[in-house]
């Protein structure tokens, strides 16, 4: 499971991407990036939490954390929307 960690965090950080770029496009972008978001979730919360059973040391960023955050473009957005307003 070592060797697959890695793995799973840069798959979340893509599908963090995707999410964030479908975010705010109009027509099925939102549905989309809503649909892609759980997944996302998924993933980088599994990265998360085998990096820090295994202690896993990052060079450069930390995959799934970013990947949380690109994942969650579509909650803020929902959110700045309903209280703008």
């Amino acid at each position: 499971m070592k060797k697959l960690t890695p793995i799973l965090g840069w798959l979340g950080f893509l599908i963090g991407i995707v999410t964030a770029i479908a975010a705010p496009l109009p027509g099925w972008g939102t549905p989309i990036a809503f649909i892609c978001m759980l997944p996302g979730f998924l993933l980088s919360s599994i990265y998360i939490l085998f990096s820090t059973r295994y202690q896993l040391e990052t060079k450069w960023i930390n995959p799934g954390y970013v990947g949380m955050l690109l994942n969650s473009t579509p909650l803020i957005m929902l959110l700045y929307f309903q209280l703008s307003k």
